[in-house]
């Protein structure tokens, strides 16, 4: 299999530092990403040091990757991978995530596929029948579940309020998302790209099974942003994404007993200390995750889950 994603124009990433491979605890995952576009060059660099993972080698057959990726083994075919790779990260274009982990599953490797899981859910339920068959894990890099505006002690209280909202108050708006991208592009295309991650939030923030339904109430969509009304678990949400804003966005308004809560998503995003980002918890729960012990990371379902019900969104 081959694709091609577009290079990302930041500094080179070094090869692993600290022991060789040969050395290397015996716990740390090999592994590899595939894909070094935009978001597979962030994945790259965070693996490039962190605990529990080493990686090996990188997928892609950008003809600028290979300057861009220094000592890094560079391939152009998931084929080309070495037989000991025992976890990748496909961070493809969205239309080859299905086709790239199903061939890396079929592999035996443990995969972590960017969001959105796939854009067509039949090749979703492809994905997680093939990841049970071939016996390996597989997530969806819903990494807003790791923002650490969610910590343990406002999950806690989101989700109490959730199920005091649902016996109080079904048909008022519980969540209402705002997210925004400087990006030009067009607005239904902010259903996949943006909306997605919000509406995986909801479904987690309430702790609603993958399986409940998604009713659209109402939707809009305009010439930079989409709008809708959603009812899932019992609870109703608002949802907005959209482009060419003049600042990103990302907003969380709740009705906590007819109280207005505000969560500024992004200024979570900047809180972080460099080295425990929301990105490198997220590939450390995937790595509790292959041991059947992860807290927060979205499983495949959980990444069908979202891709259904924003197909949804984008089809009403």
């Amino acid at each position: 299999m081959t694709f091609s994603t577009p290079a990302f124009t930041d500094g080179p990433i070094d090869a692993p530092t600290g022991q060789p491979p040969s050395r290397r605890v015996e716990a740390d995952l090999l592994h590899a990403v595939v894909g070094l576009g935009r978001f597979g060059r962030t994945h790259a660099r965070k693996l490039a040091g962190l605990p529990g993972f080493c990686l090996r080698a990188a997928v892609d057959r950008s003809p600028a990757a290979d300057a861009e990726l220094a000592a890094l083994p560079l391939l152009s075919h998931v084929d080309e991978l070495p037989s000991d790779i025992a976890s990748a990260t496909v961070a493809t274009s969205d239309a080859a995530h299905a086709e790239v982990a199903l061939a890396l599953m079929r592999r035996g490797c443990h995969v972590l596929v960017e969001k959105p899981l796939c854009i067509d859910p039949r090749e979703g339920a492809q994905m997680i029948k093939t990841a049970r068959q071939c016996g390996v894990t597989l997530s969806t890099g819903h990494i807003e579940r790791f923002n650490p505006v969610f910590d343990d002690v406002t999950l806690a209280r989101l989700r109490h309020a959730a199920a005091d909202h649902g016996r109080r108050d079904s048909a008022h708006p519980f969540l209402r998302f705002r997210r925004y991208s400087t990006r030009d592009a067009a607005a239904a295309d902010s259903i996949l790209d943006l909306m997605v991650h919000d509406i995986d939030l909801l479904a987690w923030l309430c702790a609603v099974p993958t399986e409940a339904p998604l009713r659209v109430i109402a939707r809009k969509i305009g010439m930079r942003s989409v709008s809708a009304r959603v009812q899932l678990g019992g609870l109703v949400a608002d949802l907005e994404s959209g482009y060419d804003s003049a600042s990103p966005q990302t907003r969380l308004q709740v009705d906590e007993a007819g109280r207005e809560l505000m969560l500024d998503l992004r200024e979570g995003g900047r809180r972080l200390a460099s080295g425990d980002d929301a990105l490198a918890q997220q590939y450390q729960d995937f790595r509790r995750a292959i041991h059947g012990q992860g807290r927060r990371i979205a499983s495949g379902a959980d990444g069908l889950a979202a891709v259904t019900r924003a197909l949804q969104v984008l089809d009403a």
